[in-house]
């Protein structure tokens, strides 16, 4: 164990990127090259979360395209998603790059002027990084309970016109709303035609310096909650003005 020797290069802020083998038998490299301990399950349920659904990174303002075209270049990444998010006072701008095989994705935001969330969140971090990590369930409403009872702090549920709001915005969603509401899960997606496409999260208070978790569930779709996107942004920009970060007036 810890005997592989495993080649790096310096991605987003200096972190590594590890380029590791793919193995036989369906085996990971945590099969290979670490030991259990004994006791101790190797691949335990938890509370239902598989696989990492994506990581947003914030970079410094006129970075965004650097970092996208040094995904495409080394990784043979493809831009799939692209948001410019404005808010009452600040913005950003985010580009969503995937893998060949769409099972890495790493949307990248800047800061669309000054004094913004991100420009805060690089002050905070030091630096370029990860702002959030996204982990994917089947059953997002198990999840959150799991993580309310293991104390894990989650961002403050929106406001009761949002979830008045969702039929209109997705007509014939069919998500129990009554059960959404008290848990502060959001909702987005479409249902044009009848075909419903659909995608839960909620996200968790900053718990490593300024980043935080989102906990996502797929129901068909595969983008990044667009219609959530400005709403999180204006309430992360509320929070700015109450503590003084940004002005408001």
């Amino acid at each position: 164990p810890m005997e592989l020797r495993l080649p790096a290069i310096k991605g987003i802020g200096g972190a590594p990127l590890y380029l590791i083998d793919r193995f036989a038998e369906g085996k990971a490299i945590y099969d290979i090259d670490f030991e259990f301990l004994d006791g101790v399950d190797p691949h335990p349920v938890g509370l239902g979360f598989k696989v990492i659904d994506h990581l947003t990174h914030n970079v410094y303002r006129g970075r965004m395209s650097y970092w996208a075209g040094f995904y495409e270049k080394l990784f043979n990444f493809r831009e799939i998603r692209y948001f410019d998010i404005k808010g009452e006072y600040t913005g950003l701008t985010s580009r969503a790059m995937t893998a060949p095989d769409g099972k890495i994705r790493i949307p990248l935001n800047e800061e669309a002027g000054g004094g913004g969330q991100i420009e805060e969140f690089l002050m905070q971090f030091n630096g370029e990084g990860i702002q959030h990590i996204a982990l994917l369930t089947d059953d997002l409403l198990a999840s959150v309970d799991g993580l309310r009872a293991a104390g894990v702090k989650l961002m403050k549920a929106p406001p009761a016109t949002y979830y008045e709001m969702l039929e209109g915005r997705l007509p014939g969603h069919g998500e129990p709303v009554d059960q959404l509401q008290p848990r502060g899960i959001l909702l987005d997606g479409s249902s044009a035609h009848g075909q419903k496409r659909l995608l839960l999260q909620i996200f968790s208070e900053a718990m490593l310096g300024p980043v935080f978790f989102e906990f996502i569930q797929r129901k068909g779709d595969d983008g990044f909650g667009e219609g959530n996107f400005k709403a999180l942004f204006e309430s992360i920009e509320r929070d700015q003005i109450q503590r003084g970060v940004i002005s408001g007036s």
